[in-house]
């Protein structure tokens, strides 16, 4: 079987692109970014735009009579599809948090990330969960700050998360919002958005010594060579902490709370 998951990052003042990622028989043959020309007039119409593109790589990836699906997180471009029976093969919606779905979310914005000026967020070594990282955590009172999605504000346009600093005990703030639009390279967005907040002295929490958590919020934030762009300035004492394998908020409080009772 032939399984195409496909995506668009809609830029309405710039560049839009496609990611697409080509799974047959559960191994992967294919993933790739590519342009949308021209540009599309709305998020809508970049979506008509990938699952399209999926459906000529079907084409020209599929061996005899090979069963076909196409994937694809926008319900209103699916339906579409459907109704209009516009398709060769069947489109079915599968939600962006999918693992191969946000693989092509990623793909969708990978050209738009290397394009965008980072050189001014902060970068760190990533290190793991290590038994002095959760003793200063579970013990020293340290602060943790991660993104939650707030999926009550987030739309097919728009994607908001709150700003939690905590620590092993208590939320210390959990009322700060950021968003960032379809099309934008969000992670980067929203750094430095956070960083400029932090600078201006708008974020009331103690952070020198605090940890940043990678999550699956913040993996776009992730570089080679095992660093990370940070939400912090360079300035302020920090490091970034993540697990390879269960990337959660949830993982890391569980392993604190261990350590503690240990």
């Amino acid at each position: 079987m032939l399984e195409i998951y496909c995506d668009s990052s809609y830029n309405e003042d710039g560049s839009s692109f496609i990611g697409i990622v080509a799974i047959a028989d559960g191994v992967e043959v294919h993933q790739s970014t590519t342009a949308v020309l021209p540009a599309p007039l709305s998020n809508l119409e970049c979506e008509r735009a990938a699952i399209s593109m999926a459906i000529r790589m079907a084409r020209a990836l599929r061996r005899d009579d090979e069963q076909v699906i196409i994937y694809n997180d926008n319900t209103e471009a699916v339906k579409e599809y459907l109704e209009a029976e516009m398709s060769l093969y069947p489109v079915e919606y599968t939600p962006r948090e999918s693992p191969l779905q946000s693989m092509a979310d990623r793909l969708s914005k990978r050209f738009p990330q290397q394009l965008v000026e980072i050189h001014d967020l902060c970068r760190r070594p990533v290190e793991s969960f290590t038994p002095e990282v959760l003793a200063d955590i579970a013990r020293n009172g340290s602060t943790v700050l991660y993104l939650q999605k707030d999926r009550e504000r987030s739309s097919n346009t728009k994607s908001c998360y709150r700003l939690v600093a905590r620590t092993a005990d208590r939320i210390l703030s959990d009322d700060h919002l950021y968003c960032a639009r379809s099309g934008e390279v969000k992670n980067v967005k929203i750094a430095r958005d956070i960083a400029a907040d932090v600078g201006a002295g708008e974020i009331a929490v103690a952070l020198s010594g605090a940890y940043f958590l990678l999550t699956d919020e913040t993996w776009g934030l992730r570089l080679k060579g095992g660093e990370a762009y940070s939400i912090l300035p360079c300035e302020i004492p920090h490091r970034i902490i993540c697990h390879e394998v269960d990337r959660s908020p949830e993982n890391l409080w569980r392993r604190v709370a261990r350590h503690n009772h240990s």
